[in-house]
């Protein structure tokens, strides 16, 4: 298959998860693509849901201050002498300043309440315009691959399941992957053995291996049997276990995988994991240094690299 080349647009991580939430002012309908038209209502209405629920807090608070300011004029209508209206009008103007401090102080708080009140009142409906915008980001699969992995990146910290993490591995294997891209990993990784999220891993690990870290190396433990089965399931293996020899932690942590795929390692690989053990002989490194001894006697016993490094230990 002919791989697209494909330059993804920036993608900015959220720092809460209601920041890729918008609704429409129009229609209300919720929706988490980056776009200013509704996709309910075709109106260009759309503004983040934080943003509502400020507004919301705002008419909330101008409410109370009206009701207290109308609360002082009743009280000056009423009043039988001047030194009453006097002191009603005073009453009324303490009573708004002290509620505009608190309300002032207590903007942010109150903006988190609504937003929270808000998105568990519409929860029903969330939920059902998020699987909407699912819909309208997979139609665009057959046109535009690159458009539609975007839009399924936007969604996916809010849908949690394997449909559409597959779905975006199944585009990102059409596409012709490459070091300066903004990809991802852990994110996308299955609850069960699938042979595209291993393919994926193996490109990863040749092209950004420091996007490999605990859960990866302990899927391609879970699944090891599995991807011995494949093609180039080997290679896949061992370029994760290279990944792994780029950190101490990482080679205490998983020695098993290492000494197995050891011998597969490329020759940098391997020197940075001799000359780690090297470094740091008192470390509990199981059986790895004994075959990358054998390792190096076999294939490298007259290689300068790797009898400097022994000088060094």
């Amino acid at each position: 298959m002919k791989k697209i080349p494909v330059h993804f647009r920036p993608y900015h991580k959220p720092r809460q998860l209601y920041d890729l939430i918008s609704r429409c002012k129009s229609c209300g309908s919720f929706s988490v693509l980056e776009d200013e038209v509704c996709p309910s209502c075709g109106k260009t209405a759309l503004r983040p849901i934080e943003r509502q629920s400020a507004v919301n807090v705002k008419r909330s608070m101008l409410t109370k201050r009206l009701f207290a300011a109308f609360m002082g004029l009743v009280g000056v209508l009423l009043s039988e002498t001047f030194a009453q209206r006097m002191l009603c009008l005073a009453a009324a103007l303490l009573l708004i300043g002290i509620l505009w401090y608190i309300q002032r102080k207590s903007f942010s708080s109150e903006c988190s309440r609504e937003l929270d009140r808000l998105l568990q009142q519409e929860q029903v409906q969330l939920i059902r315009d998020m699987y909407r915008d699912w819909e309208t980001a997979f139609s665009h699969w057959d046109e535009d691959k690159q458009l539609t992995y975007e839009l399924l990146r936007q969604l996916r910290p809010l849908i949690h399941n394997d449909t559409i993490r597959l779905q975006q591995l199944g585009l990102l294997h059409h596409f012709a992957l490459r070091k300066d891209m903004e990809l991802e990993l852990e994110p996308l990784l299955l609850e069960q053995y699938d042979p595209l999220l291993v393919d994926y891993i193996g490109e990863i690990a040749k092209i950004k291996r420091e996007l490999i870290k605990d859960r990866t190396f302990r899927y391609v433990i879970h699944y090891e049997p599995e991807i011995l089965g494949l093609k180039n399931g080997q290679d896949i293996l061992a370029g994760v276990a290279g990944a792994a020899a780029r950190m101490k932690r990482y080679v205490l942590a998983y020695p098993g995988l290492i000494r197995r795929y050891a011998y597969r390692l490329p020759k940098d690989r391997l020197l940075r994991l001799h000359r780690m053990i090297q470094q740091y002989p008192n470390e509990p490194w199981g059986r790895v240094p004994e075959e990358v001894d054998r390792i190096v006697r076999d294939q490298y016993q007259w290689d300068p690299d790797f009898q400097d490094s022994a000088g060094r230990g």
